[in-house]
């Protein structure tokens, strides 16, 4: 009994500090975490990537970013412009801008532009819950004909592949409603561009991965988009400088430890139950 407590007070430990309310967090489990997706791309047999060098080595077909964070090594963009320039398939899914560092290391005129997009064609009555529709056809929205956002920027560049209605527009005031030299029209939201043998494709909005937009959005083709997704031929995804690997304090120990650091855990919890067993029957 003792040693099955101290065995079960482990795993519970380990599963505690394991866990995040962080947004867009790999390892949150709730609403806003993006647990749901990463745990669909590992089923899939897609491979996280630890270093850029990786790209090149053993060559993905697709390599996912999302909302890359920080500026990567001039050797790092060098790895991701070569993995583009010999025929990988770049997706890279953020709203902030800071994601362009990414894009102009790959060569690309994509850019992302955080903005307040809204639309008159809106999920749940919220006009920051947009509703894009299909600009053209790709393999990655083969039976999507429209998705909903979660509060999108907007991209420029390549050739559009979901756009909004024209009833959308730039709520620079913040106020809910078009008016003032805010003009309706349609803005894109995901876009390609070809470089020499690869291809870049960027969707200006991550919150489409997290948990809660995986099955609430019943109306719309998320469901159908996020398994597209997944079964790109040859993923990987980043975990580098992806905002939902961004671990701290006792969340990045126990990220960071190898899983035989695990079982040597669960080992010596194990041990110790059989020396407490041991001493409270009086046997040492």
């Amino acid at each position: 009994m003792v040693i099955a407590a101290l065995v079960l007070a482990g795993v519970v430990i380990l599963s505690y500090l394991s866990s995040t309310d962080a947004e867009l967090s790999r390892y949150n489990t709730g609403w806003n975490g993006t647990s749901s997706f990463y745990d669909q791309l590992e089923r899939s047999g897609s491979n996280p990537i630890t270093s850029y060098p990786a790209l090149l080595s053993t060559p993905p077909n697709t390599f996912i970013m999302v909302e890359p964070h920080s500026a990567p090594k001039e050797e790092d963009k060098n790895s991701i412009r070569h993995f583009v320039t010999n025929g990988g398939t770049l997706i890279v899914i953020a709203k902030k801008e800071s994601a362009n560092t990414i894009l102009e290391a790959a060569g690309s005129s994509v850019r992302i532009h955080e903005s307040k997009l809204s639309s008159m064609d809106m999920e749940y009555d919220d006009p920051r819950m947009v509703i894009a529709y299909q600009a053209q056809e790709h393999n990655l929205l083969e039976d999507v004909k429209s998705i909903a956002l979660n509060q999108p920027s907007t991209v420029t560049g390549g050739e559009a592949l979901l756009e909004t209605s024209s009833i959308s527009w730039i709520d620079t005031n913040n106020n809910g409603i078009a008016d003032g030299a805010e003009k309706l029209g349609k803005e894109t939201v995901m876009a390609r561009e070809i470089i020499d043998n690869g291809e870049i494709i960027v969707l200006a909005d991550s919150g489409i991965l997290i948990n809660s937009m995986d099955f609430t959005v019943s109306e719309r083709d998320n469901a159908q988009f996020r398994t597209n997704l997944v079964t790109s031929k040859q993923l990987s995804y980043d975990t580098i400088t992806s905002q939902p690997f961004v671990t701290e304090g006792a969340l990045q120990a126990v990220t960071g430890a190898k899983s035989t650091t695990v079982i040597k855990i669960l080992a010596i919890l194990l041990i110790t139950g059989i020396i407490c067993a041991a001493y409270a029957r009086k046997i040492l």
